[in-house]
């Protein structure tokens, strides 16, 4: 193995920052209190795709890729839920391991993987297609950043990718774009970034574009609340007041953004430089934010800003010689990965209070929460501010019911999923669903499946679903 692709110290710190992550988030069960809990369950309870992932088609490449091989675990050894939902999380989890071993395979310098790992560690709890999309946009930009491939591989590979990419997220043009902008005013101010990468990556915004557009008209999704959802929320990754406030409400983000930018900033000579004192700093605050913030919603909503961050990163890093970013970064990089193992660590601490908080709840069948004659379920709660941002341990007098649960019923839907496959398959705990919110399934397919289910408790969600969260 040459030097230059061979693992040190700083890939040593990111994976096995990664494996805490990944580690953690299996034994808690981490995507069943999001959106990854209907993900996960359309492949337990039949097919997949008719059931669920047909209903977000134009996003069919990530949705396989990070639950498909789910879903052919439980078809082929017909798991019990709470052994399928082990097995999820671990294949979930390798996805985008084994796109960072790929991305090593191809990449000129190590700075594509490492920056992907880093990326990967903030938004892996929250099952974002872009996980598996920057994936592939990553190995994209290695091949074309790489002098010794021909045009034609160039062109081939912007070709083959970005089919692949079209159905993964919209975010992949507005990140081809910034990084088109970005590589053309480096090389104006005379900068050595890759001059062939500005046309490829012109190229890649402009076929993403066209391939959105075909796609969201070709392919919308047939459940209209699933619609509503998506065009309530179609902003969030191009509105700078947004993504502002995301860093004001997850300082930890901050901290990290400015670890993974300072490198390049450096190399890059843009007159811009963190001393070693203020990155400790940055890297101290990091730490007591990922430590003492309380929410789910920081990995939701690092996806907003994490996108171009990365993207950013990354053209400062080919703006400077072989190999500055990389002996530069080594530290920041380190500091990353400290931090997000702390934030695991602390969001485990979070996800066991809650799984004994529904425990408390226990006994068997299906119960509407908010009907039930237990001790009443902690209020909504939107805001994140005060307290809960900067020292959760003390912020309200009781810690699961004051901090933790609030933030969880943000996701009234996501309950019943999470309860049903944590008591392997017993107990569904919900709150019932208005007509204007999110409701998952269309009903037709949850009857059909139904239909040809085998095994009580699959017969018992399925009947829930249903009844209670499906779409006539």
């Amino acid at each position: 193995m040459s030097p230059s692709k061979r693992l040190d110290r700083c890939d040593g710190a990111l994976l096995a920052a990664f494996a805490i992550v990944a580690a953690l988030g299996t034994w808690n069960g981490c995507l069943l209190v999001n959106d990854g809990a209907v993900l996960l369950s359309a492949g337990w309870l039949g097919n997949a795709w008719n059931l669920y992932l047909d209903q977000i088609a134009s996003r069919a490449v990530s949705t396989l890729v990070a639950f498909g091989p789910a879903w052919l675990a439980r078809r082929a050894f017909d798991l019990a839920p709470a052994s399928y939902v082990t097995v999820a999380h671990a294949l979930y989890f390798a996805v985008p391991l084994l796109l960072w071993a790929a991305m090593r395979t191809v990449e000129p310098q190590r700075l594509f993987s490492r920056l992907y790992l880093a990326m990967t560690l903030v938004l892996v709890y929250f099952p974002t297609e872009l996980i598996v999309g920057t994936g592939l946009w990553m190995i994209w930009a290695a091949v074309a950043a790489d002098p010794t491939r021909s045009t034609r591989q160039v062109v081939a590979t912007t070709l083959g990718l970005g089919l692949a990419m079209a159905l993964t997220h919209p975010s992949l043009a507005a990140m081809s774009l910034l990084y088109a902008v970005t590589g053309g005013a480096l090389l104006a101010f005379g900068r050595p970034f890759p001059g062939r990468t500005v046309m490829a990556a012109a190229a890649m915004a402009a076929l993403l574009v066209v391939a959105y557009a075909a796609t969201s008209s070709l392919m919308p999704p047939a459940n209209p609340t699933i619609a509503r959802a998506l065009a309530a929320n179609r902003y969030d990754h191009v509105d700078p007041w947004w993504m502002l406030a995301t860093l004001a409400m997850f300082p930890m983000l901050a901290a990290l953004w400015l670890l993974l930018l300072a490198p390049g900033a450096e190399v890059a000579r843009l007159r811009w430089r963190l001393p070693p004192w203020a990155m400790t700093a940055v890297a101290v605050l990091g730490l007591w934010f990922a430590l003492n913030g309380a929410s789910m919603l920081t990995w939701i909503y690092a996806r907003h800003t994490g996108t171009y961050v990365l993207v950013l990163a990354l053209a400062l890093a080919l703006a400077a010689p072989a190999g500055d970013w990389l002996a530069r970064a080594r530290r920041p990089l380190m500091l990353f990965a400290a931090i997000m193992a702390a934030g695991a660590i602390s969001y485990g601490v979070d996800l066991v209070l809650f799984g004994r908080f529904l425990e408390q709840r226990g006994g068997s069948g299906v119960v509407d929460v908010d009907a039930s004659p237990a001790p009443s379920w902690p209020p909504r709660r939107e805001a994140t501010f005060g307290p809960r941002i900067y020292f959760k341990w003390a912020a309200g007098g009781d810690y699961v019911r004051d901090v933790v649960v609030p933030d969880y019923d943000w996701y009234r839907v996501t309950l019943a999923f999470h309860s049903f496959f944590a008591s392997d398959g017993r107990t569904v705990l919900f709150h019932r669903l208005t007509a204007d919110g999110w409701i998952p399934f269309a009903c037709a397919p949850i009857g059909r499946a139904l239909d040809g289910a085998q095994g009580e408790s699959r017969r018992m969600f399925l009947r829930f679903l249903g009844e209670n969260y499906c779409v006539r």
